[in-house]
């Protein structure tokens, strides 16, 4: 690993801090009126205890835009490192490229499953009559409805977003000149230890993500592989190809970890380790071995 003096100019030219922000119109209410009629109902002594949630939209009209979301914050997790407590995450220049064309591709989904919801947002509400049925409430749309009649498509669009922010890391070098030499030299010391801190932890991440995958190959051969996802090998041997780019100090202990999984445990997908007991035996106890290595690098 590299000194810790020289961990902040690593991150800087290294790495990005990205946050993801997301947001979107929540297909589910509370009913107050019928909270209330079912709190009186079952005499209900704390109100906070009992609530009615309703839909106001068809599953099918909000999944579309739903499943970008997530699709897009798994990349974001998969390809970042823990920095800060504000939701930025260390971003590998290494990856900046791909990051940004599969984010803009995520984006570009996100914003025409928002626009297609917009446009049917007034045959939504029709189809929830039917299905709400009296608790049906014209009311409950109000904000996203015009008075003069119509959508409110600027109001609408407020509630989505799905946006990369970029961040920067703080070293001390912009404190401010009516700071003494000596409080410069101190807060700047510690910037520089706090981030020492958070880029550990980033690192530590990384082993932690191999971990969480040699766990699952664990948990499934204690079941002999019935029922494991397909899946299963190919997100080790994924994240392995991963590392040495989210490898932001090129630790070579690190790489060597990622191989050593690749090499002993990504040799056979999950219907051969399903179907041989002989290779599911081997593949179990290199598996079991390898872990307990692992869980003494954190």
């Amino acid at each position: 690993m590299t000194d810790q003096i020289s961990n902040t100019e690593l991150i800087k030219n290294k790495a990005l801090t990205v946050r993801l922000t997301r947001k979107k119109l929540n297909r589910n209410k509370t009913d107050k009126d019928l909270s209330g009629i079912i709190q009186e109902l079952k005499n209900v002594t704390d109100k906070s205890s009992v609530r009615v949630n309703k839909s106001l939209f068809p599953k099918e009209a909000t999944d579309k835009y739903q499943k970008v979301i997530t699709n897009a914050a798994k990349y974001f997790y998969r390809v970042t490192t823990p920095w800060d407590d504000k939701g930025f995450r260390l971003l590998s220049v290494d990856i900046y490229k791909d990051f940004i064309k599969t984010m803009k591709g995520h984006t570009r989904e996100f914003r025409e499953a928002v626009m297609d919801f917009i446009d049917g947002f007034e045959n939504n509400i029709e189809a929830m009559r039917p299905v709400l049925g009296d608790a049906f409430n014209l009311a409950d749309y109000s904000e996203y409805l015009l008075s003069t009649g119509g959508v409110n498509r600027e109001g609408l669009l407020e509630k989505f977003a799905l946006e990369v922010e970029y961040g920067t890391v703080s070293d001390g070098d912009d404190l401010r000149a009516t700071l003494t030499e000596t409080d410069r030299e101190v807060i700047s010391a510690h910037i520089t230890e706090q981030n020492n801190k958070k880029f550990a932890k980033s690192q530590e991440h990384i082993i932690v993500r191999l971990i969480e995958c040699v766990k699952a190959i664990q948990e499934n051969a204690a079941r002999d592989f019935k029922g494991a996802k397909d899946t299963l090998i190919g997100n080790l041997e994924d994240l392995c190809d991963l590392v040495p780019k989210m490898n932001i100090a090129g630790d070579p202990d690190i790489n060597q970890l990622a191989d050593d999984c690749r090499e002993v445990l990504c040799k056979w997908d999950t219907t051969t380790l399903r179907e041989v007991k002989s290779i599911r035996d081997d593949v179990t106890d290199k598996a079991d071995k390898m872990l307990k290595g692992m869980e003494g690098l954190i």
